[in-house]
């Protein structure tokens, strides 16, 4: 199957082309909730593995939320951010990213399971393809595992 890459920016992000939904696989109580955590309107943290690479990022709503979602990346001591954009329809993940922000090189295309998402990264010629998995965090539930035993002002010791 062969996608249309679109290749200039919109809003600071790459535009990104349309995505076939295929309902037809029933939606797991645990998938809704995920896609529910991703697409809640607060920017989301995920961290994993592309390839043999480790790469942290965020994805977010974008402005419009009909739009899809936006994000970057960054591989592990790199200092590069590869620009993402793409949408998230039921367990379906679709991506494209662009390293300059201007052209598209690569594409990510996998299932949303729980808070994993993992599927295949694929170059945009073609050429190189690599599997990944990362997972997702909302920034608040990081910020409640940094402070947990730790007494707040209010508490006595």
């Amino acid at each position: 199957m062969k996608r249309v890459l679109m290749q200039s920016l919109l809003g600071g992000a790459l535009a990104f082309s349309s995505v076939a939904a295929s309902s037809a696989v029933p939606q797991t109580q645990e998938t809704l909730a995920a896609a529910g955590k991703m697409l809640s309107g607060a920017p989301v943290s995920m961290q994993g593995m592309l390839g043999q690479a480790q790469i942290r990022g965020t994805l977010r709503n974008k402005a419009e939320k009909e739009e899809g979602i936006e994000g970057e990346y960054f591989v592990s001591g790199h200092p590069q951010r590869v620009l993402l954009a793409g949408e998230i329809e039921g367990d379906d993940f679709f991506l494209e990213e662009s390293e300059n922000g201007k052209d598209v090189s690569g594409q990510w295309t996998g299932k949303l399971a729980g808070d994993t998402i993992s599927g295949e990264w694929q170059s945009a010629d073609g050429k190189v393809t690599k599997p990944f998995i990362v997972r997702i965090t909302r920034n608040e539930d990081r910020m409640q595992g940094a402070t947990a035993g730790v007494p707040s002002n209010n508490q006595q010791q």
